[in-house]
């Protein structure tokens, strides 16, 4: 049976030639850098040191021909045909993946949004990265969604969940879930998380994208710097904004400059068109930025190849969390 070992730390496991490498990681409680899992956000790129490994399909805008050549592959697409050695610096700092039981506090509607806030038992410990999301565990099937608070001491956990019909989970949220009711989360998972260094951040996200960046800040509020932060949220139309107040808040606190943008209708006081239009309205040289984007996949391909190709973003700073839908 092959085995994947993990430098620089050392770490390693054994997995069989037909289990994906990051599916087998998660098995074994090792958080590696990932995001949707299904080979569309290349959050979870990285470098074979040695061994054979072969790739499912994936897209090609996220690992290029070049970087295959140089050794990158994705990690939910990879099956070892060997003994591996992978480069992932930094993984072993992470909190372990449990599953715990939650408490539903509270459930807030706003519009197709649902705000809900829950807490695990005091006699449990479930520590995150802001920016880290859970899978939330109903019926035999689990649903992604992004931690949207910083981690507080009493196990709070707090998760926005947008209404789609036909969705397994965002249907009982609608028809069933009642505070009181007991929900699984599994996590903390993903790597989606704020970089320490002093560069200026650009956060960029569409519909509940907003969920992780607002983790980041409650976060980096706990102990405030110089660092310049711009966020540039983007939606269809003026219902789909439900933080409105925090907006506020984060602009007077944190001094956050703030960008909205309306792809569908034309508002007084937000940007018309996407939020690539904006980014691209305000910066000609994105060179010494950290970009960090949150929500819908062309969203994110759309923006990275704006900020790489054109405004000359290093791609080592570019940090993504893609949102795909389920298909199950």
């Amino acid at each position: 049976m092959p085995k994947i070992t993990i430098r620089p730390e050392g770490f390693s496991f054994d997995i069989d030639e037909y289990t994906n490498i990051l599916e087998r990681a998660i098995q074994n409680k090792l958080n590696l850098p990932h995001g949707c899992k299904n080979g569309v956000c290349g959050a979870c790129k990285c470098k074979v040191i040695s061994g054979e490994i072969r790739i499912d399909d994936y897209n090609k805008s996220i690992l290029s021909d070049k970087e295959k050549e140089q050794g990158y592959m994705l990690l939910c697409k990879a099956y070892p045909c060997s003994d591996i050695e992978l480069f992932i610096p930094h993984i072993l700092s992470n909190y372990p993946i449990k599953i715990v039981p939650t408490k539903i506090l509270s459930i807030l509607k706003v519009n197709n949004i649902a705000i809900i806030k829950t807490r695990i038992p005091p006699n449990q410990k479930f520590e995150f990265f802001a920016g880290q999301y859970v899978d939330v565990i109903l019926s035999g099937k689990n649903r992604s969604y992004s931690i949207a608070n910083a981690y507080t001491e009493c196990g709070e956990i707090e998760i926005h969940v947008k209404y789609h019909e036909g969705g397994i989970f965002s249907e009982f949220v609608w028809d069933k879930l009642k505070v009181g009711d007991i929900l699984r989360f599994k996590g903390p998972l993903g790597n989606f998380k704020l970089c320490k260094s002093d560069n200026p951040v650009i956060f960029v996200c569409t519909g509940t994208g907003i969920a992780p960046i607002k983790s980041i800040l409650e976060e980096y509020s706990k102990n405030k710097s110089n660092k310049k932060m711009y966020l540039y949220w983007g939606n269809r139309i003026l219902e789909d904004f439900y933080l409105f107040d925090l907006l506020a808040t984060w602009k007077k606190e944190l001094g956050l400059s703030i960008q909205l943008c309306l792809s569908q209708e034309s508002k007084t006081g937000f940007n018309t068109g996407y939020v690539t239009d904006a980014i691209k309205s305000d910066f000609n040289d994105l060179s010494n930025f950290e970009i960090y984007a949150c929500g819908n996949m062309k969203m994110i391909e759309n923006v990275y190849e704006l900020s790489t190709k054109q405004l000359r973003l290093d791609k080592e700073r570019f940090y993504s969390d893609a949102f795909v839908p389920s298909v199950d």
